[in-house]
């Protein structure tokens, strides 16, 4: 691999300089104690100080967590709510937030070669290539992708994908279930899409891509290209 492009626009930390992506949660943003209550339709869930920026276009409610990036350490294994969101739907970098890299062959996406198809865990049950894959991690540009690929300890296959059509499929997040009780239950970690009539009852926490039309790239060579 060439050597690392310089870059001056990407957070770093620690004494050893280690790039904070932008996308990256932060240990001092809390998640906001909003209580979740029943609608008083009983037709699903929101907040009892609900705003409108508490939902987005689709009418699904987002968890809140403070905006504070620099704030703590750096937890490298969880993405902020609103900083992935905005990294997705406008197809920016998740390190650098500037434009992602796009280019014939479509936009950008780094994926471990084990990734699963329902969402970003390694597995071994991908032998058919990326068509379809959901993924919340958003797309990069190629500086950030040669860092990324240098500096990120979960990359463990680093495979370079490019889609010509990503689509926002759904949402991560807490889908909530009434008890027999009538008490709202939790259900952590699940993959929602927009299409799904349980929306009202889901508390999103990423925005999930699905991707179409992917190709397999050389990063290597792409990065020799930029030089």
């Amino acid at each position: 691999m060439p050597d690392l492009l310089p870059r001056d626009d990407v957070t770093t930390w620690g004494p050893r300089q280690v790039p904070v992506p932008y996308a990256t949660h932060w240990t001092g943003e809390d998640v906001t104690a909003s209580r979740i209550v029943l609608r008083p339709d009983f037709a699903g869930i929101r907040y009892p100080d609900e705003t409108p920026t508490d939902r987005d276009a689709h009418g699904v409610l987002w968890g809140r967590v403070r905006q504070d990036p620099g704030a703590g350490k750096p937890d490298f294994q969880a993405l902020h709510p609103n900083r992935q969101r905005r990294t997705m739907e406008h197809r920016l970098c998740q390190v650098c937030a500037q434009p992602a890299s796009h280019n014939r062959d479509g936009w950008l996406f780094l994926l471990n070669a084990d990734h699963d198809h329902n969402g970003d865990t390694d597995t071994d049950t991908d032998r058919a290539g990326f068509e379809g894959a959901l993924v919340t991690k958003p797309p990069l540009c190629l500086p950030c992708a040669q860092l990324a690929t240098h500096h990120c300890p979960h990359l463990t296959r680093p495979t370079a994908i490019r889609s010509r059509r990503p689509r926002v499929w759904g949402v991560f997040g807490t889908l909530y279930t009434l008890t027999p009780a009538a008490r709202l239950q939790p259900h952590h970690d699940l993959h929602l899409p927009y299409t799904h009539p349980a929306l009202p009852w889901f508390l999103a926490s990423q925005l999930v891509t699905e991707l179409k039309r992917c190709t397999t790239v050389d990063l290597t060579t792409e990065f020799q290209a930029l030089r």
